[in-house]
């Protein structure tokens, strides 16, 4: 056989591709793509960054994993050294075997475990819980398990999707710590704080990292098909932030909002849009610690309820459109000042800057408080 080095890109993935059906048996390789038909799984990768330094190299691979429960694809990066760049490259895909490919068949496989129950303005959504999880420990530390932290919190994370993936993890290097807590791809810091709690609590720390990947499914009883995709969303966050860059006074502002209210076809995605938008390219922009929490506010009454983002489907969906409309658009000066200008936090977080000299690092901002009507559902 060829070293690896000197075949080409297309005869890499497939090598790379086969090992991946080596460590999760029970995949057949078409094309470019393998195919778990009895899970209904299809798992791609691509190539990231490739670096060599001396006689070490450093790979990135991306793992693309699509199912029909899938509201949007599962997207993985991993990154490995290794003598060789076939060393870091498999590297890479025994990590995303190990971590993430299995728990994510496991989760298929296993339907009857037990449950956790959320709630969303009265609504209750069941999801099953795999009994089986396996936390990816190295260092001298004392293992951790991040899903036992964080466990009691997230039936408050989970919405009307089907599924939901967590990632967690922690790591302690001594001086310095890192952990993150992530649902679905996006970070949510407020969770997050309850890893670096655990670790800095404890008294006998040692180097280490923690990595737990964790698959959660909502049972058939109370699950109810969304109408409409992220892709329905996406466009219209980009015609909704075409016009929202023009707005330069409050009467602009007013019939902005009037318009994009009139192209929306449901009144919640509308609400959404124009409460959203702003606060996302804000944090997007700016780049600060934002809260985990929502508050829709029914009727200008008082606040009854309070929501994660990540129980608001198109929250995340509105977030990943306008990075997309950022980079794609390049919109000027001008017009990302007239976004944030319209944006709450932004503004509370400039006065706090200003008149009261605190620094961006150390702002902890307020849920996000948004006012709907009786008509207002949350999918």
């Amino acid at each position: 056989m060829p070293d690896f080095d000197t075949l080409s890109p297309e005869e890499q993935r497939k090598s790379l591709l086969h090992l991946i059906s080596e460590h999760c048996a029970g995949a057949s390789l078409e094309g470019n793509t393998l195919h778990y038909t009895g899970q209904a799984l299809h798992v791609a990768l691509e190539f990231g960054q490739i670096h060599r330094r001396e006689n070490r190299f450093s790979a990135q691979l991306i793992f693309i994993l699509k199912h029909d429960w899938f509201d949007e694809e599962l997207v993985e990066s991993c990154a490995s050294l290794g003598d060789s760049l076939e060393d870091a490259m498999k590297a890479c895909t025994a990590e995303f075997s190990e971590s993430v490919l299995k728990s994510v068949l496991y989760s298929l496989d296993n339907p009857d475990s037990e449950t956790i129950t959320s709630e969303i303005i009265g609504k209750k959504y069941k999801f099953h819980v795999p009994e089986q999880h396996l936390v990816l420990h190295k260092g001298k530390g004392k293992h951790l398990d991040p899903w036992e932290i964080v466990k009691d919190k997230i039936p408050e994370y989970l919405g009307t999707k089907r599924v939901y993936w967590i990632k967690l993890f922690s790591a302690d290097m001594g001086e310095k710590q890192f952990c993150e807590a992530r649902i679905n791809g996006i970070v949510y810091p407020d969770l997050t704080d309850l890893l670096y709690q655990e670790l800095l609590s404890r008294t006998d720390r040692q180097v280490s990292i923690n990595k737990l990947f964790i698959v959660l499914i909502q049972d058939t009883e109370t699950y109810e098909p969304c109408p409409f995709t992220k892709q329905n969303v996406g466009d219209l966050a980009f015609l909704a932030l075409d016009k929202m860059t023009d707005i330069a006074d409050e009467a602009s502002r007013n019939k902005t909002f009037q318009e994009i209210a009139k192209f929306c076809p449901d009144y919640s995605i509308a609400v959404e849009l124009i409460a959203f938008l702003p606060e996302i390219v804000s944090q997007s922009v700016v780049n600060y610690r934002d809260n985990d929490s929502l508050i829709p506010v029914f009727d200008y009454g008082k606040p009854e309820y309070e929501l994660k983002k990540s129980q608001v489907r198109s929250y995340g969906y509105m977030a990943d459109a306008a990075e997309q409309y950022l980079r794609k658009h390049q919109p000027s000066r001008e017009e990302v000042e007239n976004l944030l200008r319209i944006s709450g936090k932004f503004e509370t977080m400039s006065r706090a800057m200003r008149d009261e000299n605190i620094k961006i690092e150390d702002l902890r901002l307020s849920p996000l408080v948004y006012f709907v009507s009786k008509n207002y559902r949350v999918w």
